[in-house]
């Protein structure tokens, strides 16, 4: 066990003890060996399944069956593709580029040879071509830490420039954005990259870089600091991307809307930005057009509106409704081209519906099967394609063009092998909640399944940012599934899948409704006959964790087994963390009393009861992790093992070489599924996942 080191926090005259305050301190010795011998002893339980082998091979056969994997697809304003290519069985992709859909491919850049005498694994996380297409900025980072540095290559001659640009995090905190000119781009500087330091993730930056020049010549364009009158905050992302002839300025981070300024490209040495829209106004995405600008919006309608005004005289709380709201969809994309408005929809954030409207006249577009997601996109409302992405829980993903009334398919991605599937089931159903609310819960499973509370039944889900669980297929749940188990999707509240209202009756004080609606899940699964809780394993990450972690604190006879990645566990310490600050906007402060008592409420950690019989627990995360400390995990797993009554083992692996689960090798992710179903079909009791000794 590892020794505590109490601590007395004092909230609002309230007393708080933190027994395992000492954890936080990753290099302590004793901390540090503790868990060294939490890794080995769970790398050795682990080790003892045999059948893990079996599935990291199963995901392998199902690589090589795909023969190449295709992703982050840019297209550029004169038809070049550009994307990362991974052939199967190898680890990393490469950047590839095309002059047009159907052009010959060509290897643009192969990321091994960057810093070539190093024996560190680089991945390619982000790319951003210029309008043209003749150059490209590249984002490369190591071992999941997501900072990145930029090189920028010219496409005809594949040369690197000479100058590397650092402190960058543009695979999903901020992207590049080129000047009109294409003689230079903007991207979001980082002061500090070190996550330890208190000081990461405050006061960035967004720079303008110039071509030719030295990367230490960067200029200021949108921050703290340069724009003063703006009140941005030091926790606040200062985004900058650019529509039509305007830049826009968004005070990002991770909450649902932001305060918005504009700046006319023709003023861009001006610092003259007027506010655009506020947070207040709810407005998701938005498309400028000449002098009108259209949006999404949720104010006084949280299934979302399309709605218009003018950019130069705007009117947001007055403005013209261009789609109006539906009681039983939400609107979730909109994108416009020379020929008409396109809008997608969603219900239940599992069946999804396109539509364009061209004077007036509203259409639906068909397509050769039922979506579960669609994802929209197009190169600018001069040009008349609509790309769009379209995914499902056991179809692949596929991309289709539709232009002059008719869609085709343009996916890069090969088909692959089916058959595999011909006997899957889908089912949507609706669970009703704590509180009479229906809760969509997806149902993945081969239809040999008996329902005689005997099958292994894993569940997953989010709830949180208002991020929806959209369908998409996953080899690792096909995986779960053809082992003979029933795979389960929660959609609870705090998620995304019945618009702003779902998100907002899971956040903050409301929170508790993200691990009721997931128990109120798990208890449908058994009353119906789908499986005992002696069989049913729970799964999640991030902010999942906050549910995964009060769902079993809360109700641990309901439930075998839990696996947590990188969870948010200790939620009344999350301020303490550089992405502490930006995450209040989700799940509140502790300088607010009432803000307070839902973080102690969701804090997994301060739940743990001693005495108690938990489930098994298997824990893991990356000491790299620029998100959520891997602390976190570390202080729940010290706390669970000295309170658990129970037989249930409580696993803990903290990984050097890994971050927050993204910008992995593909071997890293493959032997981390792996262990995770193995740990979870062992703990249900499937008999080809006992361990041996």
């Amino acid at each position: 066990m590892l020794a505590t080191r109490i601590a007395n926090d004092k909230y609002h005259g309230q007393s708080i003890e933190d027994p395992y305050r000492n954890a936080e301190n990753l290099e302590d010795p004793q901390v540090a060996t503790w868990v060294d011998q939490q890794n080995k002893a769970s790398k050795k339980y682990l080790s003892k399944i045999n059948k893990t082998q079996y599935l990291i091979e199963r995901l392998h056969e199902h690589d090589k069956s795909n023969f190449f994997t295709i992703s982050k697809l840019k297209v550029a304003k004169n038809s070049k593709h550009f994307y990362l290519k991974r052939i199967a069985g190898e680890n990393i992709g490469k950047l590839f580029y095309r002059d047009s859909f159907s052009g010959n491919e060509i290897l643009l850049y192969d990321p091994k040879s960057f810093k070539k005498d190093s024996p560190i694994d680089y991945i390619i996380n982000y790319i951003q071509p210029d309008s043209k297409g003749s150059k490209i900025v590249v984002s490369i980072t190591e071992k999941g830490k997501e900072i990145s540095e930029l090189i920028i290559i010219d496409v005809a001659t594949k040369e690197v420039s000479p100058e590397i640009l650092t402190n960058s995090w543009v695979s999903e905190i901020g992207g590049v954005t080129w000047l009109p000119d294409d003689s230079g781009f903007i991207y979001l500087y980082h002061p500090e990259i070190d996550p330890k330091s208190q000081q990461f993730l405050k006061n960035t930056k967004s720079v303008i870089h110039t071509l030719g020049n030295s990367t230490s010549d960067l200029v200021e364009f949108f921050s703290k600091e340069y724009n003063k009158n703006l009140t941005i905050d030091e926790a606040d992302f200062p985004l900058v991307s650019l529509k039509d002839d305007y830049f826009i300025g968004e005070k990002s981070g991770v909450g649902a809307y932001n305060d918005t300024y504009y700046l006319p490209v023709e003023q861009m040495k001006t610092n003259a930005w007027k506010p655009l829209f506020k947070k207040s106004h709810q407005i998701k995405d938005f498309i400028i057009k000449e002098d009108t600008i259209f949006y999404r919006t949720s104010k006084n309608s949280p299934n979302f509106e399309i709605r218009k005004t003018s950019i130069r005289k705007p009117n947001f709380d007055n403005a013209d409704v261009v789609v109006k709201e539906k009681k039983d969809t939400i609107i979730t994309d909109f994108e416009i081209t020379n020929e008409s408005l396109y809008f997608a929809t969603s219900k239940n954030g599992i069946k999804a519906d396109l539509f364009k409207i061209k004077n007036d006249k509203k259409e639906r577009i068909l397509f050769p099967y039922v979506m579960g997601n669609m994802e929209l996109s197009s190169k600018g409302i001069e040009h008349p394609e609509l790309w769009i992405i379209t995914r499902g829980w056991i179809t692949p993903t596929k991309r289709y063009e539709y232009q002059e009334g008719a869609l085709t398919e343009k996916s890069l991605n090969p088909s692959f092998d089916d058959t595999q599937l011909k006997d899957i089931v889908i089912d949507e159903v609706e669970v009703e909640g704590h509180d009479g609310e229906k809760i969509p819960l997806s149902l993945i499973y081969n239809k040999t399944v008996l329902k005689n509370n005997d099958t292994p039944t894993m569940i997953d889900g989010y709830g949180a940012y208002g991020v929806s669980m959209i369908p998409f297929f996953s080899m690792r749940r096909l995986l779960w599934v053809l082992e003979g188990g029933v795979y389960a999707i929660a959609h609870v509240r705090g998620g995304g899948e019945k618009g702003d209202a779902w998100h907002k009756a899971g956040f903050k004080t409301t929170k508790p409704n993200t691990w009721k609606d997931f128990i109120s899940c798990a208890e449908y699964l058994i009353e119906h006959k789908f499986t005992s809780n002696d069989k049913l394993a729970i799964w999640s990450g991030s902010a999942g964790g906050i549910m995964i972690g009060r769902a079993i604190t809360d109700r641990p006879d309901l439930f075998k087994s839990a696996v947590i990645e990188f969870g948010a566990l200790n939620t009344l310490r999350l301020e303490s963390t550089p992405n502490g600050a930006n995450n209040a906007k989700e799940f509140g402060t502790i300088e607010d009393s009432l803000e307070f008592e839902a973080l102690k409420e969701m804090d997994a950690y301060h739940h743990i009861k001693q005495g108690e019989k938990y489930p098994a627990t298997l824990l893991t995360a990356g000491l790299n992790d620029p998100r959520v400390p891997a602390w976190f995990s570390v202080k729940f797993a010290a706390r669970m093992q000295a309170a658990n009554a129970s037989d249930n083992p409580n696993l803990l692996l903290i990984d050097s070489e890994t971050g927050h689960g993204t910008d992995d090798t593909k071997l890293k992710e493959f032997e981390r599924y792996a262990n995770i179903l193995a740990f979870a079909f062992w703990q249900t009791g499937h008999p080809d996942y006992q361990p041996k000794e």
